[in-house]
């Protein structure tokens, strides 16, 4: 353990920000700081030391960092790693408990869904019908209002009072009722007796919080973290500004700004320097950890590498000067039940050759129900493998392994899914070792050897230098591809623009 990660893990503040840089080991540090709460500044506490992430994979990740370096009891009750959707639930399921809010049926699903994809009642196209949400009165009671808003209620939704009301007596839930109702208990004007009974709840339950990646918290993440902070919570939050991604999923990286500034976090800079295994790596890594000016190469010819990112999966499949393999399909691309045999069919070729699951393939699975997969897409592996198939051989076989009529022109796929179709052919027929393909998104937190940046605007030029500005969101993605790479990244200039209508420059200076 180094200097900087010893300092970080052993701080005794109230309040500390662990502005961790890409390589620094942030999940290392933050499951050395768990154990070092849990077992010596909190050791005789009866309330426990939480850990909060978001996904659930980064759940089980530091989880099992936890129990492999500090042993199974050291997150048995009243400690733990949880998610903020669970941190939710836990708060909300406290109101109920306490008589201060009433929820349709009662209680709360132990286990909320994702999403109402699968519900009876639930609809994916509503039009322009409006939409079920839940309420909050000053009362506590939780009631079914009316909104247009994809933010208060996502597709898929219901329009349907009656059926939404039975969905929720009957303790069904998904985690944005849970935000919407919480959100609203938590706004102290309206509710001061609520946002009192969180803090008291927090006070009682939590002796340290220990917030992971804490520039992807939204609001009402940050409302959580500010009431642990006024319930006196000791917290300890790691993280990076530089590698807020989810802006578009709600996070806020101001309102967390505003969060460590207003409360006078203790701060400790602690840069990368463990992923990176050549001078070219540390050297770049530490210009833009530090928001310096910074150089990048194109790739010389024949040079080979293990991952190819993009901002957007098209680019990816786009890209034909190099062989490349996304694991993952345009956001365009319809999500119509023939593309949806597209999508498994990909997935099995992305299983097979990198050994990961490729992205869409969940959705695509609940549109078609596939009996017995393997089975299934045996004949169209077959086919997309033979060179004397042609792509009207692979989409025929594709409809008839799933059942789906041919002729019917609802079923034909779309020129975006056939375009897509011709280049999976082409990489599986004529290059054994294609490199991965990856979003940007999907990279981050991952590292390789050697990494390839697919990207319309930095400047490869030796006369210049680029500068990124970590307010842009375009630009705090570039900087989470360029610090995936341990040994070289190397960056392909594409013509499309890869941040939309409204491109945020990358400014160049001479050097």
């Amino acid at each position: 353990m180094s200097t900087a990660q010893l300092r970080a893990a052993t701080s005794n503040a109230q309040l500390s920000y662990v502005n961790a840089g890409p390589g620094s080991g942030k999940t290392f540090l933050a499951s050395e700081a768990f154990g070092y709460l849990r077992f010596v500044r909190h050791r005789h506490a009866a309330a426990g030391v939480v850990g909060v992430t978001f996904a659930r994979s980064a759940r089980r990740e530091l989880e099992n960092r936890i129990r492999v370096r500090w042993g199974a009891r050291s997150v048995g009750w009243p400690n733990s790693v949880c998610t903020f959707d669970e941190m939710h639930r836990r708060l909300l399921r406290y109101l109920i408990s306490q008589g201060l809010i009433v929820w349709p049926g009662g209680a709360l699903l132990d286990r909320p869904l994702d999403s109402w994809a699968l519900h009876p009642g639930a609809t994916s196209k509503p039009g322009k019908k409006r939409k079920c949400f839940l309420t909050l009165d000053e009362e506590g009671l939780v009631s079914i209002g009316w909104t247009t808003s994809k933010l208060l209620a996502p597709n898929p939704a219901f329009t349907d009072r009656n059926d939404f009301l039975s969905a929720l007596t009957d303790g069904h839930c998904t985690h944005n009722e849970i935000r919407n109702v919480l959100a609203a208990a938590m706004d102290g004007s309206l509710h001061p007796r609520f946002a009192d009974a969180i803090r008291e709840c927090l006070a009682g339950s939590v002796c340290h919080l220990v917030v992971d990646e804490a520039f992807d918290m939204n609001l009402l993440d940050t409302a959580v973290v500010q009431a642990a902070i006024d319930a006196n919570v000791p917290v300890t939050v790691v993280g990076d500004p530089w590698q807020s991604l989810y802006e578009f999923r709600g996070s806020s990286p101001s309102a967390v700004q505003k969060l460590l500034v207003e409360n006078r976090f203790l701060r400790i800079d602690m840069p990368g320097s463990h992923r990176y295994s050549t001078c070219e790596m540390l050297k770049l890594a530490s210009a833009l950890f530090r928001g310096e000016p910074f150089q990048v190469l194109e790739p010389a010819d024949g040079e080979e590498f293990d991952v190819v990112l993009a901002h957007d999966w098209s680019a990816l499949w786009a890209e034909d000067r190099i062989s490349v393999l996304p694991a993952g399909v345009p956001s365009k691309l319809d999500r119509g039940r023939t593309t949806s045999a597209f999508v498994l069919l990909l997935g099995e070729v992305v299983q097979a050759q990198f050994g990961i699951e490729s992205s869409g393939l969940v959705a695509a699975t609940r549109v078609l129900e596939p009996s017995d997969l393997a089975s299934q897409l045996e004949e169209p592996l077959a086919l997309l493998r033979d060179s004397a198939a042609t792509e009207d051989d692979i989409w025929s076989s594709l409809k008839g392994a799933f059942g789906l009529p041919c002729n019917v022109k609802k079923h034909e796929p779309k020129k975006l899914a056939k375009r897509c179709l011709r280049r999976l052919m082409d990489v599986v027929r004529h290059t054994d070792h294609p490199a991965l393909g990856l979003t940007v998104h999907q990279a981050k937190g991952l590292e390789w050897e050697r990494v390839l940046f697919l990207d319309g605007a930095l400047s490869v030029s030796p006369r210049f230098a680029n500068v990124l500005d970590v307010n842009e969101g375009s630009h705090r993605s570039v900087y989470v591809a360029l610090t995936r790479a341990r040994s070289s990244v190397r960056v392909l200039k594409v013509v499309s623009d890869p941040y939309g209508a409204q491109p945020s420059q990358i400014h160049h200076v001479a050097v």
